[in-house]
């Protein structure tokens, strides 16, 4: 028998007619009925799939017109298959490892490349899906096999028009179109198979290949384009490929502004153009805190670098300096040189260096603030204003003027002292425990600055009764916070014992503030006796349960440094304590 136009005619109707309901007439489906159209086109593509089996029946089955009959029935059957498993239905697996089966004696010809990598796709996305992550990269690296093997060998794959016509009627290009479009889909899901499997580097690998193949064949939407590109950003920067990590972050910023100019700017409808604008602000909010975190990682690996141990190691080795990869991967056709060009991609060795890498970051987080504000995205909102602070941490190493390192402290603690204000510790408990632990830490460090300045003017005069207020009023703040940091876990402060739910990643900066107040009462200053023992009693108290803390096992090999200190202190301090009770008594 032979195939015509007139004997594909009804099936090719059935399947288009099919498409259209998927394409276009689900867009208005009721939400009483989410798959109406998907219901309709699969009825179709049943009436298509049963014309086209019995046309199989009457062919040769080993002719080059029984292969592209088998095709046009794999096209049905997968897509039959796809709509099984959107609407959530049983035997979409099945139907798809029909198709499959089906053209598998056909495997390598030209008219079946496009459906067989469609099927594999499908299976591929389904199993990862069900999270069978192996089973699913098996099925992609057989498509993406497929595709190379295409390639190399030149030939020509066909659409499923192409095979409902003549060889005359082929249209150049669309199936070698098709066949890219294909491919991306493989990478792209190959990228988060990876992902889940734990190998984040061909994970980002493949990412990339996939935004560039995005790119290149004018398939992307701008804003999913550009968040997936600041997202990868976020796995390239703690790795210190520092202008890769640039380059994503560049090129997501100049696909938000493309996004406005292409897109926003050409909407006349009102209320379509607010909500775009609404998206592009949403975005760009978003983008802003991956270049402040990207500014931050600088900093705070500069740091880092700078108070590196240069001694050798046990084996007579020094550590190789942290340095920047330059090693990238560019985007063709973007000009991203103005975006690039707005922050270093080196690490920062002077105060100047790093003042410019934490002003552009203050920069980004101030424009995120205008989006998430506190009224509308408190915790949000905090975060934002938890990277202020760290800006200012950060900043505060390269300062080597006291006066300026102080102030630049006190900018970080005022930004999470509004967090703390403006948060409900109930519901927000997680990033108030954070605060009050970096407020804790902060005010500690601005006394530290505090003690040596003390240190420099009682070599050379008696101190000011502002600056011993200063120190205990820094000693105080420290206390107060590390205090409500510890209450947040249930602990009681009269007998600061842990509940046995704690566990080990809790503990740890549980035993730090237990420290750090111990230290923190010892640094009060007074000439008043009885403040002055019950500070040393206080400071006795938080040393002793640290010591006592660290013997549990897990404990014990974090603290090493901090219990010699405390056990030191524990010995001393009791005699102290007699020491004032004696003057008090003779007093």
């Amino acid at each position: 028998m032979k195939v015509t136009k007139e004997n594909l005619s009804d099936i090719r109707e059935d399947y288009e007619k099919a498409h259209r309901y998927i394409d276009e007439e689900s867009k208005n489906d009721p939400p009483t009925e989410p798959f109406r159209s998907h219901y309709t086109a699969r009825d179709l593509l049943n009436s298509a799939l049963r014309k086209v089996k019995t046309l199989s029946e009457a062919l040769d089955q080993d002719s080059e017109v029984a292969t592209t009959v088998r095709c046009i029935h794999a096209n049905i059957l997968k897509d039959i298959g796809k709509i099984t498993i959107f609407v959530e239905e049983p035997r979409g697996e099945v139907l798809l490892k029909e198709a499959l089966e089906l053209i598998e004696k056909d495997s390598g010809k030209e008219p079946t490349i496009n459906v067989h990598i469609e099927i594999l796709n499908q299976l591929g996305i389904m199993a990862c899906n069900l999270s069978n992550f192996a089973e699913s990269k098996q099925y992609l690296d057989q498509a993406k096999d497929i595709y190379c093997e295409t390639k190399e060998l030149d030939r020509q794959p066909l659409t499923m028009a192409d095979l409902f016509g003549t060889k005359e009627e082929v249209e150049k290009g669309k199936g070698l179109k098709l066949l890219e479009s294909n491919h991306t889909l493989t990478l792209y899901y190959l990228a988060q198979v990876f992902g889940f499997l734990d190998n984040l580097a061909d994970s980002a690998r493949y990412c990339h290949m996939t935004l560039r193949r995005q790119l290149e064949y004018n398939e992307f939407e701008h804003v999913d384009w550009a968040l997936n590109a600041a997202t990868l950003s976020q796995f390239y920067f703690p790795k210190n490929h520092l202008s890769q990590a640039r380059h994503l972050l560049a090129a997501s910023t100049f696909m938000l502004n493309r996004y406005e100019t292409e897109v926003v700017e050409k909407i006349t409808n009102a209320a379509e153009r607010a909500e775009k604008e609404e998206t592009l602000r949403y975005r760009m909010a978003d983008v802003g805190r991956c270049w402040a975190k990207y500014g931050l990682h600088i900093l705070c690996a500069s740091k880092e670098r700078l108070s590196a141990d240069d001694e050798p190691n046990e084996h007579g080795e020094i550590a190789a300096p942290l340095t920047p990869v330059k090693k990238m991967d560019r985007f063709v056709g973007l000009d991203l040189a103005a975006y690039e060009g707005q922050v270093t991609d080196e690490f920062c060795l002077t105060f100047d260096d790093a003042k410019l890498v934490m002003l552009n970051s203050l920069s980004w987080l101030n424009k995120a603030k205008e989006y998430y504000t506190k009224e509308t995205e408190a915790s949000q909102y905090a975060k934002i204003l938890q990277d202020i602070a760290s800006l200012y941490k950060h900043l505060a190493f390269f300062e080597e003027d006291d006066g300026n390192q102080c102030k630049l402290f006190k900018r970080g603690a005022d930004q999470l002292e509004e967090i703390v204000e403006i948060l409900n510790a109930t519901y927000y408990q997680t990033i108030c425990r954070e605060a009050w632990y970096e407020l804790g830490l902060t005010y500690s460090n601005m006394l530290n600055v505090k003690l040596s300045q003390l240190d420099e003017m009682q070599a050379k005069d008696r101190p000011t009764p502002h600056a011993l207020n200063k120190i205990n009023h820094l000693s105080e703040k420290s206390i107060r916070n590390f205090k409500k940091f510890i209450e947040s876990y249930k602990i009681e402060l009269d007998t600061l014992e842990l509940p046995e739910t704690i566990d080990a990643d809790e503990m740890q900066p549980i035993l730090y503030a237990f420290f750090h107040i111990g230290r923190l009462y010892y640094r009060i200053i007074t000439p008043d006796k009885r403040l002055k023992l019950q500070n040393t009693e206080n400071s006795l108290f938080y040393y002793s349960r640290f010591v006592e803390c660290c013997q549990d096992e897990r404990m014990r090999p974090l603290f090493a440094q901090e219990l010699g200190v405390c056990k030191e202190m524990i010995s001393l301090l009791p005699l102290k304590v007699e020491k004032l009770k004696n003057e008090m008594a003779e007093g």
